[in-house]
C-alpha cells in the first residue's frame, strides 16, 4: 500500500487529493526564501597573496599560503596561481526560515537537536572544478555576533545520496573573538573557527535538556508526498525536521526538548496548485500529539511567513 493509501484510510474529511510532484514544487518555492544578500561570490585569478575576504554581512574568510591550500577531487595539489578563475562562494544562514529553505535543520547525524550560532558555507572552484582543503590545512572564518555564546563547536554537514543527513561534531572548538571595525569605532565581536573542510559549517552546541517525542496530527490528505513539517524553537536558533510515523500517521520529532516554547510549521501544496500553511505555537509536553489544521495561503503569503521565521 502506498503512503497516500495509508493516509486515505483516516476518518477525517479529506479536503483534497495529493499528487506526487508536490515535494519538488515545495522545494522550488523554498528556494525563493533566502535573500540574495545571503550569498557573496568572490572571483580571483593568478597568484593570490594572503588576504581576507569580507562579505557585506561581515563574515571574514582568511586565505593564507594559497599555493598550498587546496586540492582537487583526485587529491592533486592545486595552487591558486594556476587558476584562471578562482571562485569562492560564501553563504550566510542566520534565519530559521533559511535553514528550512536550504534543507539544513540543526540536528546531528543522531537526530539530536543543536542550538546554532549560525551556519556558513564556503565553496571554492578552480576554473569550474570543485576544490577542497588539503588534509593538513584549516580555513579560518570569523562571523560577527552581538553576544557570542560560549561552548560552541564546529559541526560539518554530512550527506547521504546527495541529501543532508545531519551535522557531525568535528571536535574543534569555536572561539569568542573581536577584531577591528573597518569603519572605525568599537571593535566587532563574534565567533572565530578553524574549519577542516569546506561546504556547510555549523557553529553550534547540543541542547542538553530532557527530551521527549512530539508529534503533529494533520487532516487527511496531508502526507509525506505533499507536506514537509518542522519543529522551530522560539527562543533559540534551532530547527528540526519532523518525520512521518507510519504506525500513527503523524509527523514526529523524537528528541524535542521538554517544556520549550516552539512553533510547528507545515508547508503543503495540492494538485490544484494551492499552498497550505500550518502554523501553531505550543509548548513541548511529554510524548504529546497535537492537532493542526493548515490554512490555505497564496505563494507570497507562504514566502513572507517563512522569511519572517
Amino acid at each position: 500500500m502506498t503512503l497516500a493509501g495509508l493516509w486515505s484510510c483516516r476518518k477525517d474529511v479529506a479536503s483534497f487529493e495529493p499528487y506526487p510532484p508536490t515535494l519538488e514544487e515545495i522545494q522550488q518555492l523554498l528556494g525563493q526564501v533566502p535573500s540574495a544578500s545571503a550569498q557573496t561570490t568572490f572571483v580571483l585569478s593568478g597568484f593570490v597573496p594572503d588576504t581576507v575576504l569580507t562579505t557585506p554581512g561581515g563574515v571574514r574568510v582568511f586565505l593564507t599560503d594559497t599555493e598550498q591550500l587546496f586540492e582537487d577531487a583526485d587529491d592533486n595539489l592545486v595552487p591558486c596561481s594556476t587558476c584562471q578563475t578562482l571562485r569562492i562562494e560564501v553563504t550566510e544562514v542566520l534565519k530559521k526560515g533559511d535553514m528550512i529553505a536550504y534543507g539544513i535543520p540543526t540536528t546531528t547525524t543522531e537526530n539530536e537537536l543543536l542550538e546554532s550560532g549560525g551556519i556558513v558555507r564556503v565553496v571554492v572552484t578552480c576554473d569550474g572544478k570543485p576544490l577542497r582543503l588539503l588534509p593538513d590545512r584549516k580555513l579560518k572564518i570569523q562571523i560577527p555576533a552581538t553576544d557570542p555564546a560560549g561552548d560552541m563547536l564546529v559541526y560539518s554537514a554530512t550527506t547521504q545520496h546527495d541529501t543532508f543527513a545531519g551535522w557531525m561534531d568535528t571536535g574543534l572548538p569555536v572561539f569568542q573573538a573581536e577584531w577591528p571595525n573597518p569603519n572605525g569605532g568599537d571593535k566587532i565581536t563574534g565567533y572565530e573557527l578553524f574549519s577542516p573542510a569546506l561546504d556547510w559549517l555549523n557553529y553550534a552546541r547540543p541542547v542538553n535538556e530532557q527530551s521527549t517525542s512530539f508529534c503533529v496530527d494533520l487532516p487527511a490528505g496531508f502526507n509525506p508526498e505533499n507536506t514537509t513539517a518542522y519543529l522551530v524553537l522560539k527562543n533559540m536558533r534551532s530547527v528540526a525536521a519532523m518525520e512521518i510515523d507510519l504506525a500513527n500517521q503523524t509527523f514526529c520529532y523524537k528528541n524535542a526538548p521538554h517544556g520549550f516554547q516552539v512553533k510547528i510549521v507545515t508547508v503543503s501544496k495540492t494538485e490544484n496548485g494551492q499552498y497550505w500553511l500550518g502554523n501553531l505555537e505550543t509548548e513541548i509536553g511529554t510524548n504529546a500529539t497535537i492537532n493542526l489544521s493548515p490554512l490555505e495561503v497564496d505563494e507570497s503569503q507562504m514566502l513572507n511567513f517563512l522569511k519572517s521565521l
